[in-house]
């Protein structure tokens, strides 16, 4: 009887993210680089950012190994100085004439797409894993077809604003008209903002790569609308609700012999109502914008899960935002330490096979490629 090899599944082991950094350690760390950040009128910074984010790679965990951050702050700084260039370039531009501003707004607008690409490869090429670093394929004209519709939108709504301002400061006594052309680009920009983060999302997340293995993405522009239309619901709702209390029930109970009161109440009210609306929605989006990438993200049959949760994060924020407004701004580290353990503790990567092995292989397929001479041209923008 012939003997019939029949595949065997690969098994499916889930390895959880853990994040080993304490308040205290980051704290002397911190307080360090924000002193020399100031002496050295912001030069500091990027040194700064290189020995924050070792701690914090260093300090995540999965499967036993932690990351890498292998940056060298020169090439931050270098960045960074273009960065400032360009935009020290279109401030004076704009100070010159409408015109001149024009063109340099053009000019910034057209390197946008290709700094990104720099940018995010330099981010990744810095960051490694067991030896192996992460790779970005740096498409440039597949980032300006992707950009090319949020660039112009962006570029023409900011220029426009830009005029305003100057026509405004022309005829201080005039009250200048709003373009309809201004209210049609705000109303596409609402419109069209889930489908642009998406697209770009996508574009960053499908040319990167661990070692020689490519990553992938399974969300849809369905997903990111879903998403933005829950949180509009939502918001309309709250807002409803916040008109009902301030024009219905409040005046119910105010007093007319005593207006006064109410002006003090009123505000008060007004914040204690507001303020959760605020919170929760920076919370929603936040939580709910993570969960969409890291749980859509596949490679070589792994896939990554992220389960954040609104209420806690909402909790997160709001704790941490009175610890760091009654210590003056000291108990940072704590808040960004705790609010590092929470996103560890919740993410985790559904493993096909063996993860040491995977990563093994990448290593072997990363040394026989060699590194990559392009990597002179990439650079930190901070985008």
């Amino acid at each position: 009887m012939e003997n019939i090899d029949i595949e065997t599944p690969t098994a499916v082991n889930n390895e959880g993210f853990e994040f080993t950094g304490k308040a205290l350690e980051y704290f002397s760390i911190w307080i360090v680089n924000v002193a020399l950040t100031i002496l050295t009128l912001g030069i500091y910074s990027a040194w700064a950012k290189v020995r924050t984010n070792q701690y914090f790679y260093g300090s995540t965990l999965l499967d036993g190994a932690s990351f890498r951050y292998l940056a060298d702050p020169k090439q931050i700084l270098k960045g960074r100085a273009i960065a400032f260039s360009v935009f020290m370039l279109y401030y004076f531009a704009s100070m010159m004439s409408p015109i001149i501003a024009g063109g340099a707004m053009i000019l910034v607008m057209l390197l946008v797409p290709g700094f990104i690409v720099m940018s995010m490869s330099f981010r990744l090429r810095n960051s490694a894993y067991r030896n192996v670093r992460f790779n970005f394929d740096k498409n440039f004209l597949r980032a300006y077809t992707v950009f090319l519709v949020p660039v112009i939108f962006m570029g023409a709504y900011i220029f426009i604003v830009g005029q305003l301002g100057v026509e405004q400061s022309a005829n201080a006594d005039v009250e200048p008209e709003v373009p309809v052309l201004m209210l049609f680009l705000l109303a596409a920009i609402f419109l069209m903002f889930p489908w642009w983060e998406y697209i770009i999302t996508r574009f960053k997340v499908v040319h990167a790569k661990f070692g020689d293995a490519d990553f992938s993405f399974s969300a849809t522009n369905k997903n990111y609308y879903g998403m933005y239309l829950k949180m509009f619901v939502v918001i309309f709702a709250a807002i409803l609700l916040i008109a009902f209390a301030v024009g219905v029930v409040i005046p119910m109970f105010a007093s007319e012999d005593e207006p006064g009161i109410m002006a003090v109440i009123m505000p008060i009210l007004m914040m204690l109502l507001i303020l959760p609306a605020y919170l929760w929605m920076f919370a929603y989006i936040q939580t709910k914008r993570t969960n969409l990438l890291y749980s859509n993200l596949h490679i070589d049959g792994h896939k990554v899960k992220s389960e954040l949760t609104t209420t806690y994060m909402m909790y997160l924020y709001f704790t941490n935002t009175l610890a760091m407004m009654f210590s003056l701004g000291l108990l940072m580290p704590w808040a960004k330490i705790r609010t590092a353990k929470y996103k560890a503790s919740v993410t985790s990567i559904d493993v096909a096979g063996n993860l040491g092995q995977f990563s093994a292989s990448q290593a072997e397929h990363q040394s026989a490629l060699g590194e990559e001479m392009g990597e002179m041209f990439d650079m930190d923008l901070g985008l």
